[in-house]
């Protein structure tokens, strides 16, 4: 199946290119650097060329949204992705998200001990997987603009540590090129594109077999849907069950589309992880 964008993306790529020539001078700056990605599909959340302007930085992956992502499947992407650095997973909005733990995974990162307020760190991502959360976690304020739509960061963000060291927030950098339609509705289901990316009734179309295939307890709890029923009618449903109705008493199929992604982003649909680890090993 082909990718199914919509939209002019060329001043999105430009916007993106500009970052990462801008991201590459940083990186070269860093002590380490803190790559996020989203728990729920670490690989298809991930920039393969966002890390080479500088590939012998030190650095870290996090796991965000650890809270959204399915236990078993979270633990086996750690230990498949922790090959090549440490990973560590984190519930950035939990009370307990585990500081020590990246505290002590850049510590090996880096191969020595020492304050962690002396680093230089850079965080990087694409857009909405939570790297200004986790400076804010981090810096203990709200000083990171945070948003729950791609590209609220607009440009490099430096924030100063305790211990003398630095903190820069980078905007979120995308593939500069369309990805494979597997990629590309699981970055719209996350967020991580703006809604306007793509045909958001094919993408929650997509979402809602995933999960009917993974979860399918998630659609009848939340929709009233059952396992027999069509995928075609399935946003039908939700329309009609949320009053979303366009002339002539229609179905808003747009509208319910947006609804089933806005559920599954918050969770209102279970943990559910969009990748299994288990494919990439295959490939």
């Amino acid at each position: 199946m082909g990718t199914r964008p919509r939209g002019a993306p060329g001043v999105l790529q430009g916007h993106m290119a500009r970052a990462q020539r801008e991201l590459g001078t940083l990186l070269r700056a860093a002590d380490v650097v803190w790559e996020v990605a989203d728990a729920r599909c670490p690989r298809a959340s991930r920039n393969p060329e966002l890390l080479r302007g500088a590939p012998e930085r030190p650095r870290v992956l996090i796991l965000s949204r650890d809270d959204l992502a399915e236990e078993d499947a979270t633990r086996r992407w750690a230990a498949l992705l922790s090959r090549s650095q440490p990973v560590v997973a984190l519930d950035l909005h939990g009370p307990d998200w585990r500081r020590a733990e990246l505290e002590a995974a850049t510590m090996r990162s880096l191969g020595r001990s020492g304050d962690p307020g002396a680093w230089s760190v850079v965080v990087v991502g694409m857009p909405n997987t939570g790297k200004s959360t986790l400076l804010n976690r981090v810096l203990g304020t709200r000083s990171a603009r945070v948003g729950a739509r791609a590209g609220v960061t607009r440009g490099p963000q430096w924030f100063g540590l305790p211990g003398g060291g630095r903190l820069c927030d980078m905007p979120g950098v995308l593939r500069p090129r369309s990805g494979p339609w597997s990629v590309t509705w699981r970055l719209w289901a996350i967020g991580a594109l703006p809604d306007t990316a793509m045909d958001a009734v094919q993408g929650a179309t997509e979402l809602g077999r995933w999960i009917a295939a993974r979860s399918p307890r998630a659609l009848e709890v939340r929709y009233g849907i059952r396992e027999t029923e069509a995928p075609e009618t399935w946003l039908e449903q939700v329309a009609q069950g949320r009053g979303m109705l366009r002339g002539g008493g229609l179905p808003d199929l747009e509208r319910a589309a947006q609804a089933l992604a806005l559920d599954f982003r918050r969770g209102q649909l279970g943990a559910i992880t969009l990748e299994e680890p288990s494919a990439v090993d295959r490939e």
